[in-house]
C-alpha cells in the first residue's frame, strides 16, 4: 500500500513519521522516494521471524493512525452510506432473465455489489439486451420497403411492420398466459351450426304446410307484377340462376376454408343464414300468394296434413338442398321472400368482407354474378319481384346489422348504449362474439398440415 501526504514543512510533521522513514531507509530493503512511502516485498527466504515482523508492523500501524488523526477534517473520507435494504432478487441473476434490460449494469455492479455477484455470473451482451427489449422504439429506415398491408386489417395498426417512432414491440415474458385475441372455441361453432339446422328444418316445415293452403292455379291467376307482365316467361332461366348459386356458394366457402380464423367467420355465418331462413319461414307462412309463375310444375295436395307427412316433405326438401335443378323442389309456396336472391345476395357479402381487396375482380364477378342470378329468377318467373326486393333488403340490413355489432364498445354486455343492442338475438351474438376482440383480420392460411405452401401468405 503506498499513500501520498500532502507536501508540508519538515518542522511541521510528526516526529515519528520521520524516525520511521529514517528505520525504514536504514534497512536497505526499503527506500523512500520524495514523499512516496514505498515498502518493498521481501522474498520468502528472507523473511523474518513472526515475532520480528509484528515487532516491525507495529511502528507503521501506529505511525498511520496518528497521521489520520491530525489529517484536517476536510481530507477525511466519508462515512460509509447505510447498505440498501435486501432486494428479494439478484440484479445480475434479473438481467441476465427477463425483468431488466436495456441497461449496462456491468461496471454498476463491479464497484458496488459487495458479494461480487457480477464477477461469478455471466452478464447478457447488448445485442441480447437490445433483441429482447420489452418495449423498445423502431424508428422506421429511410430505404426500408414499406409492406404492403390490407387497409381493412384491423391488426395493421398494431403492427411492428409499419414502422412508425410511436409504436412499441410488447413481449410477453416466458411462462405469462397469453390471452388469445381470436380464440376458436370450436364448441360455439358446432352450436351455431346446430341453430342453422334447426332453422333450415323449420323453413322446409313452414313450406310443407304452405303448399296445402296454396290458392287454386286454375282459379286464382298471378299476381299483377310490373316486371313479371312486361317479361315472357322462360323456364331454363330458373335453372342457370341455380347454377350461379351454386358458383357463388362454393367461392363463399373457400374464402371461409381457408380464413385463418376459419372457426370464427363459419359460426357468424351459421347464425346469419339461420336467422335469415328463420324469418323467411315466418313471412312465407303468414301470407301465401299465388303460384308467380303458370309452367312451373307443383306436386298436388294431400287430403290430410299429418305431423308424418309434413316430416317426410322436411326432409325430401332438404335432400334436394332446396334447389329445383335435381327435381326435389316440387312444392309451392315460398315467394315472400326469394331464398335465391338470399343465397345469392350473402355469397356476395362475405366474400367482399373476408377476403383481401386485392380480389377486386373475385368481388365484381361475384357482384354480376347476383345480379344475373336475380335476373334470370325473375326472367323465369319464379317469384315475385317484391320477394326480390324484400329478400335484399332483409339479407343486407341483418348481414351489416350483425357486423357492426362487432365493433361497437359494448358489444359483450352491459348497458343498453346501442340501439342495435335491443334485437332479439343479441344475447346469442353476445355468446357468439364474447372472447373476439373486434373484428378478425383478413389472413389465410392452408387448413390441413399439408401441403405448405406460401400463396395464402400472399394474400394476406
Amino acid at each position: 500500500m503506498a499513500r501520498s501526504p500532502r507536501r508540508t514543512p519538515a518542522r511541521t510533521r510528526p516526529r515519528d513519521m520521520v524516525r520511521l522513514r529514517t528505520q525504514l531507509n536504514t534497512k536497505g530493503s526499503n527506500r523512500s522516494d520524495g514523499d512516496w512511502m514505498t515498502i518493498s516485498a521481501r522474498s520468502p527466504d528472507k523473511e523474518q521471524s513472526p515475532p520480528q515482523q509484528i515487532e516491525f508492523a507495529e511502528p507503521l500501524v501506529q505511525s498511520v493512525r496518528t497521521y489520520l488523526a491530525r489529517e484536517p477534517r476536510a481530507k477525511r473520507p466519508p462515512p460509509p452510506r447505510a447498505s440498501p435494504p435486501a432486494c428479494h432478487a439478484d440484479i445480475g441473476g434479473d438481467t441476465a432473465h427477463e425483468d431488466i434490460r436495456g441497461i449496462n449494469f456491468e461496471p454498476r455492479l463491479q464497484r458496488h455489489d459487495v458479494n461480487n455477484n457480477a464477477s461469478r455470473r455471466a452478464m447478457p451482451s447488448q445485442a441480447e439486451l437490445m433483441q429482447r427489449q420489452p418495449l423498445l422504439a423502431r424508428p422506421p429506415k429511410p430505404d426500408a420497403p414499406q409492406p404492403a398491408t390490407d387497409d381493412s386489417d384491423p391488426d395493421q395498426e398494431h403492427s411492428p411492420t409499419r414502422g412508425h417512432a410511436a409504436d412499441f414491440v410488447l413481449e410477453i415474458p416466458a411462462g405469462a398466459v397469453r390471452e388469445e385475441r381470436y380464440p376458436k372455441e370450436i364448441w360455439k361453432t358446432i352450436i351455431s351450426f346446430f341453430f342453422l339446422f334447426v332453422c333450415v328444418c323449420i323453413n322446409m316445415m313452414s313450406l310443407s304446410l304452405v303448399h296445402e293452403r296454396l290458392p287454386d292455379r286454375d282459379t286464382t291467376p298471378p299476381l299483377t307484377d310490373i316486371v313479371l307482365d312486361n317479361v315472357a316467361a322462360r323456364d331454363w332461366g330458373l335453372a342457370v340462376s341455380e347454377y350461379l348459386i351454386m358458383i357463388s356458394t362454393t367461392v363463399a366457402m373457400l374464402v371461409v376454408v381457408f380464413h385463418k380464423h376459419r372457426f370464427i367467420v363459419a359460426r357468424r355465418m351459421f347464425f346469419i343464414i339461420g336467422l335469415l331462413y328463420l324469418y323467411r319461414s315466418v313471412t312465407m307462412f303468414v301470407t301465401v300468394l299465388p303460384v308467380s309463375s303458370t309452367t312451373y310444375y307443383c306436386s298436388p295436395k294431400s287430403n290430410g296434413t299429418t305431423p308424418l307427412l309434413v316430416i317426410r316433405r322436411m326432409f325430401y326438401l332438404i335432400s334436394g338442398f332446396g334447389l329445383s335443378i335435381n327435381g326435389k323442389h316440387t312444392y309451392c309456396g315460398d315467394y315472400i321472400y326469394s331464398g335465391h336472391t338470399m343465397v345469392l345476395v350473402l355469397s356476395y357479402l362475405v366474400v367482399a368482407e373476408y377476403s383481401p381487396k386485392k380480389l377486386w375482380p373475385v368481388h365484381w364477378a361475384m357482384w354480376g354474378s347476383a345480379l344475373l342470378g336475380v335476373s334470370f329468377v325473375l326472367l323465369a318467373h319464379g317469384h315475385y319481384t317484391v320477394d326480390v326486393v324484400i329478400a335484399y333488403y332483409v339479407t343486407t340490413r341483418l348481414f351489416w346489422s350483425f357486423h357492426s355489432l362487432l365493433v361497437t364498445p359494448h358489444r359483450g354486455g352491459g348497458s343498453g348504449q346501442h340501439m342495435l343492442q335491443r334485437e332479439w338475438w343479441y344475447w346469442v351474438f353476445a355468446y357468439l362474439e364474447r372472447n373476439v376482440r373486434g373484428p378478425v383480420p383478413r389472413r389465410y392460411d392452408w387448413p390441413l398440415p399439408w401441403p405448405r405452401t406460401k400463396l395464402f401468405s400472399r394474400l394476406s
